[in-house]
């Protein structure tokens, strides 16, 4: 199982799953605890260890400075996500609500799980965007659930281009919701504030 950290209201509250981004680690994204009370919270680690306490979850080919991912190591990585939540829950004994979601690389691995069609009760996808081979299965997607997606139009990263390209493929969900925030690669108070209005809707 992955290694996570996690703080647990009860057996039936609301949890987040937190998958951070490329280089941090389950701490990273912990750290917004205080932000979502009365909610349980679990932040797992990525697998690929990249020094300094930085973690992936799946490799980026940095060529002629072009950020190339191979979507079956995505594809690789939800397995290892949907797995460690099935055992996470399980041992946990957790019953109430799950929302999935995460920042940068933990976004786009969130938008995988999304696309995959696995039951949740909302997504979080935080300054990431969809792999542009997704494009045909998630324009022809059909879901209810809830999404929260939010990009920062100063992103030097992840082009805002690309989240809002996203956005696009994303609007036949009516619970689908886009929010563009004057931030870079980061979250602000605004972009924080707006994700608890939209959990307290969903989960209420």
């Amino acid at each position: 199982m992955l290694e996570y950290i996690d703080h647990i209201e009860s057996a039936t509250s609301p949890t987040l799953v937190l998958l951070h981004g490329y280089g941090s680690n389950k701490e990273d994204l912990f750290g917004l605890r205080p932000y979502f009370k009365g909610y349980n919270l679990v932040c797992f680690q990525a697998p690929i260890a990249m020094g300094m306490g930085g973690y992936a979850w799946y490799p980026i080919d940095w060529n002629n400075g072009a950020k190339i991912i191979d979507s079956e190591e995505v594809a690789s990585a939800k397995s290892l996500v949907l797995d460690a939540i099935e055992e996470w829950t399980a041992s946990k004994q957790i019953s109430g609500p799950l929302v999935i979601g995460g920042f940068s690389q933990g976004a786009i691995l969130s938008t995988a799980v999304y696309a995959s069609g696995f039951t949740a009760d909302g997504y979080v996808f935080l300054s990431g965007y969809a792999l542009p081979e997704w494009r045909n299965q998630l324009s022809s997607f059909m879901s209810t659930t809830p999404v929260f997606q939010s990009h920062g139009t100063e992103d030097p990263v992840i082009p805002f281009e690309w989240a809002h390209a996203t956005a696009e493929l994303l609007t036949a969900n009516p619970n689908y919701n886009f929010h563009e925030f004057a931030m870079g690669h980061n979250l602000n108070m605004p972009c924080i504030s707006k994700l608890q209005e939209f959990l307290k809707k969903t989960l209420a």
